[in-house]
């Protein structure tokens, strides 16, 4: 099973409150792999509305992952837990 060898994300910090960051995985294999973190500020600022409500949702998907706090130090270490537990590569999507 390939292990994380690095990452980079391609979204600035500062949107975190409005919206996805976008992360891009390469394991060791050097394959490439996508994932995105919200915070739930940013999940109650977008998605679908419930129809006829002012309620938001999110279908969910096994490469979102929700995170309190954002910042490179959290993505690390969410995405070091991931692999540790052997959950990176169903918690992110092939590219």
């Amino acid at each position: 099973m390939s292990k994380l060898k690095s990452f980079t994300i391609d979204d600035n910090f500062a949107n975190a409150s409005a919206g996805a960051i976008e992360v891009i995985v390469i394991l060791e294999d050097e394959s490439r792999r996508w994932c995105f973190f919200f915070t739930p500020e940013a999940l109650s600022s977008c998605g679908d509305w419930v129809p006829g409500t002012q309620v938001r949702y999110h279908v969910g998907v096994p490469h979102m992952i929700i995170v309190s706090e954002i910042n490179e130090e959290i993505v690390d270490k969410v995405l070091r837990a991931l692999d540790h537990q052997g959950e990176l590569i169903s918690s992110t999507m092939a590219i």
